[in-house]
This record gives structure tokens, sequence and C-alpha cells, in this order.
């Protein structure tokens, strides 16, 4: 089985390189906002798949690792993809698609 890539796939390469990121997030109804930073780095698995790697330092210490899959299923017409933490032994399966923008 071969498949094509697909104007889809190609959107994908825009996303390879190595990319910090800063977040903010609340961790409970009285607590401050926490603020985190972490590098994510995204390589191309042949035409089809983008795989991520992900580290960052976790608010309250430590360190976590994650790994995601993002891909096209042409034959849902929609983006699919995984993600992994080292935090929690839950996957994230998800599917989703560009907005009429194109982002």
């Amino acid at each position: 089985m071969h498949t094509e890539p697909s104007p889809e796939h190609a959107w994908l390469k825009q996303l390879v390189g190595e990319w910090t990121f800063e977040s903010e997030s609340v961790m409970g109804p009285d607590q401050p906002p926490t603020k985190f930073a972490g590098v994510e780095k995204a390589q191309m698995l042949g035409d089809l798949w983008l795989l991520c790697e992900g580290r960052c330092e976790m608010p309250g210490g430590g360190m976590m690792e994650s790994r995601m899959t993002v891909g096209f299923d042409p034959r849902k017409k929609r983006f699919v993809g995984t993600w992994i933490g080292t935090p929690m032994a839950y996957m994230f399966v998800y599917e989703g698609e560009l907005s009429a923008d194109g982002r």
C-alpha cells in the first residue's frame, strides 16, 4: 500500500523545526496562574507524518516529556493524531480540520 502525499500532508511540513513555547495554567480555583516554558522538536516521517518530541519543566518541579503524531487521513478527510506525556497514563487521540483561512 502506497499513499501519495496530498496538499494537507504538504501543509504539515511548515511545522518542522525546533519551537519554544510558554504557557500559563490555573491549577485550582484559589490558585494563582502558573507559568512554564519548554521546547518542541518536530520532524517529518516520510511525507505523510509529523512526529514531535516535547520537553518542559512542570509547575511544582519535574521534567515532562511528550510525543505527538500528526497526519492526514484521506478517507476521513481529516487530520489525525495522538499525544502522550510522562505525567499521565492516558493517550489523547484526536482529529480535526483546518479553519477556513487555512490554519
